[in-house]
């Protein structure tokens, strides 16, 4: 439990230090940066922790975009962003902490990636620590103060056995 704590610890500290040592590209908008707050559903991929859980959990997390590029010609710009989030059930969990990777091929269609640490809480209640990562794809809703994105896509964790695995569906709200 003690070696769980620390890790957690370390990554709070590498994304608090990722977010102190950024600096923003140089012809970078500052609309493009702030923090996006996103909630929605996981649905678990393997059927025995479906069984041993709910079909659908909870998940929510936050980002702050710290670098965005200049949008091309075509439309196309990017973000780099740290992010925390949670999904899980009763006492299953993940909390993955890390950095993302948004890609904007025109105002509305946008795909992202994520990489980091999750800590999770598994179906035996054995706590892990292992690479967490995620893959999806979004659609801006509206545009303006908050703009609102519809987001899908799929995360992971490995040393879980696939139990932290599986889609997701969230809105996304940005500040």
């Amino acid at each position: 439990m003690m070696m769980h704590k620390g890790m957690l610890w370390l990554a709070v500290v590498a994304v608090a230090g990722t977010l102190t040592l950024a600096t923003p590209a140089r012809a970078q908008d500052q609309e493009l940066q702030g923090f996006t707050v996103s909630v929605g559903a996981f649905f678990p991929s393997k059927s025995a922790v479906r069984d041993a859980t709910q079909d659908v959990w909870f998940t929510a997390d936050i980002s702050y975009t710290f670098q965005a590029s200049e949008p091309t010609e075509s439309g196309y710009y990017y973000e780099l962003s740290a992010f925390a989030g949670f999904y899980g059930s009763g006492d299953v969990r993940n909390i993955p902490v890390g950095l993302s990777y948004t890609g904007y091929l025109n105002p509305q269609f946008f795909y992202r990636a994520t990489a980091g640490v999750g800590f999770s809480r598994r179906l035996n209640e054995d706590d892990k620590t292992g690479f967490a990562w995620s893959i999806g794809i979004g659609y801006n809703l509206s545009t303006g103060t908050t703009p609102i994105a519809l987001f899908v896509g799929y995360n992971g964790q490995t040393g879980t056995d696939d139990e932290h695995n599986g889609f997701t569906a969230m809105l996304q709200f940005r500040f």
